[in-house]
């Protein structure tokens, strides 16, 4: 329940010494935030079951029942409202088999946002593809119709749903489409969230989803690669389990779900029983984990807006729901001299929960360095070559202006948000 007006102004705290310089904090130390990850009820249950099933993963013998793998892909693509789901170990899974199954042309190019994680543009390199970095739209932190310039060999494009925020897909496919580039969706940050009422990963081609421990939807390490496209979806299943697929609705003779079927070669990307029960159990309260967050991002949004310096990150009207990973806040201009990182520190001091600004551009990070592989050499020489004039002055900009919060301090109270902008305020008032 949403408070009524009267309580939706926080008590602003007075000009006071910075707890990182030695002043009491806003939130005492004695105050817990929500932790994460949070299991769901049945967990336990499910992975007991797991444990004494006889099968550990999809490439056991069948036991009579359906593998919680098979399960998970089965209701998470009715979640997501897609025709199927191929359930894989990790994110960068997903992304290097949508990628091999587009069956494109070796050294072939591939767009990709400047500001994103660095497996967004390392799985390019898996599949034997090139990245094109391309800067962002300012206001969402997402690659946009305006940033798409592809190359004459372009085959794909990687639209990353960044923070909280996503990308315009249904634009960018006005561009990608008639020029034969398949839009890839990477949401791993956006388990949930909607278009139009319409839920991220089904807007492109393929979806790609990661269940890594910080993600809403985790089992600790998983991903999964959603698409409407049938002949697609079975060689997602083939790249993910070492060229074989799931045999119909019987097991084969040798008591084996899986047959070999190798129309093409894959790898061992498969995800094993325990995540998969895991993921079917957290599934069952994302929704309502959502609800929470999004009330206390509402609020929070109320509570800063009469603090001058800083805002929530925009979103684009046709995202209907959010899907909150890391929540940016914007300050912009930042205090003279002051920097994302200083501010996000004396957050951090603040109330105890780590505050960060987000990685530098792909362009600057030290970890997508792929001539540090022989194997990539040659395409290693192609990246350098393309991005030595490029620059990314949107995404500079949120870098250089954000401080991220994790989705997990949003599963709290109206408390909890009070603290957040009672903090805010603080810093900006000690760094005028």
């Amino acid at each position: 329940m949403m408070p009524d007006e009267a309580h939706l102004t926080s008590a602003r705290p007075a000009p006071d010494t910075l707890a990182i310089a030695g002043g009491s904090p806003v939130r005492p130390p004695n105050r817990p935030w929500p932790r994460w990850p949070q299991p769901a009820e049945n967990a336990p249950d499910l992975l007991a079951s797991v444990l004494a099933g006889g099968r550990w993963g999809i490439s056991g013998p069948a036991t009579g029942s359906e593998p919680y793998e098979r399960a998970f892909g089965r209701r998470f693509a009715e979640y997501v409202g897609t025709r199927h789901c191929v359930p894989v170990d990790h994110g960068s899974s997903a992304l290097v088999t949508a990628l091999e199954a587009l069956r494109l042309p070796y050294g072939s190019t591939v767009l990709v946002p400047a500001l994103t994680w660095v497996a967004s543009a390392s799985a390019v390199f898996r599949a034997g593809l090139v990245p094109i970095l391309v800067d962002v739209d300012p206001e969402t932190g997402c690659v946009g119709p305006d940033n798409v310039a592809p190359e004459a060999d372009t085959g794909a494009l990687i639209a990353v749903h960044w923070a909280c925020a996503m990308a315009d897909i249904p634009g960018i496919r006005e561009i990608t489409d008639p020029l034969g580039i398949t839009v890839i969706e990477d949401a791993a940050q956006a388990h949930g969230a909607q278009w139009l009422g319409k839920q991220a990963g089904s807007l492109g081609r393929i979806g790609c989803f990661s269940m890594q421990h910080s993600k809403v939807l985790t089992a600790g390490e998983g991903g999964a690669v959603v698409t409407d496209d049938d002949a697609l979806a079975a060689l997602l299943e083939e790249l993910r389990a070492d060229s074989r697929r799931y045999a119909g609705g019987q097991s084969t003779a040798m008591g084996l779900d899986l047959v070999e079927s190798a129309t093409l070669m894959g790898a061992n990307f498969c995800l094993s029983e325990f995540g998969a029960a895991v993921l079917c159990a957290q599934l069952g309260i994302l929704d309502e984990q959502h609800a929470i967050r999004n009330a206390n991002y509402l609020l929070l949004g109320k509570l800063l807006a009469d603090v001058p310096g800083v805002r929530l990150l925009n979103h684009r009207e046709e995202q209907t729901r959010l899907s909150l990973y890391e929540v940016p806040l914007i300050f912009d201009p930042l205090p003279d001299g002051v920097t994302a990182q200083q501010i996000a520190d004396a957050l951090t001091a603040e109330l105890h929960t780590r505050f960060y600004p987000p990685r530098a551009p792909l362009n600057r990070s030290t970890l997508l360095r792929p001539w540090t592989k022989p194997s990539l050499a040659h395409l290693a020489e192609r990246f350098v070559a393309e991005h030595r004039a490029r620059t990314y002055p949107h995404a500079e900009h949120l870098v250089a202006h954000t401080v991220l919060a994790h989705h997990g301090s949003f599963l709290g109270d109206e408390r909890d948000m009070a603290d957040i902008a009672d903090a805010v305020a603080k810093v900006l008032i000690a760094y005028q």
